[in-house]
C-alpha cells in the first residue's frame, strides 16, 4: 500500500477532502511519497517525491491521467529502475512495483523539509522543460542523479553532511546487500 501525501492544490484536483485522516503505515519498501501539481505552459504536471530517498517521478497532471495515477507512476518507476539497471525481480523492487498496482491512500502533507525539496524538484522540472527537454522520465532521472537532503537522513559517508544522491538511497532500499552502481549500471 502506497501512502501519497498530496498538497492541497493536488487534493482539490483529485476531488479529495482538504483535511484527510492520517494514513496507515505504508507497506511498500520505499515508504511514503509526496505529490504536487504544477503547470508549465498551461499544461499540468505532477511531481512525486519519495520521502525516504528523494527519488522523484514527473507525470502528466491532466484529469484523465489522474484517474490512473498509480498505474502511470508504477510504469515510470519501472522504467527508471530499468534505466539504472535495477532488476525488477529483486524482492524489494518487486514489492515496490507491486504496491503501485493499487490506488494509493491519499493524505495531507506533513513535512516542511520535504515540501521544500518538492519545490526545488518542480523548479528543476521547469528548467528542463524550458530547455526543450520535455521527456518526463528524463526530467525525473536528472533528479535521481542530483542531491537530496533531509534532517532524518544520516550523515553521508562522503563527508557532505546530510546530502545524498537519491539513486544511492534507492539502491540501499531496493537492491540486495552488496550491490553497487558504477556509472549508472549494476556491478
Amino acid at each position: 500500500m502506497i501512502a501519497l501525501r498530496c498538497t492541497t492544490k493536488l487534493l482539490k484536483r483529485l476531488h479529495q477532502s482538504a483535511k484527510l485522516p492520517a494514513p496507515p503505515v505504508p507497506t511498500n519498501p520505499l515508504g511514503e511519497w509526496y505529490a504536487d501539481l504544477d503547470f508549465f505552459e498551461r499544461k499540468p504536471f505532477l511531481t512525486l517525491l519519495n520521502a525516504s530517498t528523494g527519488a522523484g517521478l514527473v507525470l502528466p497532471g491532466n484529469a484523465e491521467f489522474l484517474k490512473y495515477l498509480h498505474i502511470h507512476a508504477g510504469q515510470q518507476l519501472f522504467k527508471l529502475l530499468l534505466h539504472y539497471d535495477f532488476d525488477p525481480e529483486w524482492p524489494q523492487c518487486s514489492a515496490e512495483l507491486a504496491a503501485w498496482e493499487a490506488p494509493p491512500i491519499y493524505a495531507n502533507t506533513s513535512d516542511r523539509s520535504l515540501l521544500g525539496s518538492m519545490n526545488r524538484f518542480k523548479l528543476e522540472a521547469w528548467h528542463r522543460f524550458a530547455d526543450g527537454n520535455r521527456s518526463l522520465p528524463e526530467v525525473a532521472a536528472s533528479w535521481w542523479e542530483g542531491i537530496f537532503s533531509h534532517p532524518a537522513l544520516p550523515k553521508s559517508h562522503h563527508g557532505s553532511g546530510h546530502y545524498h544522491r537519491p539513486l544511492d538511497l534507492v539502491l540501499d532500499k531496493l537492491a540486495p546487500p552488496g550491490t553497487m552502481l558504477i556509472d549508472y549500471g549494476r556491478r
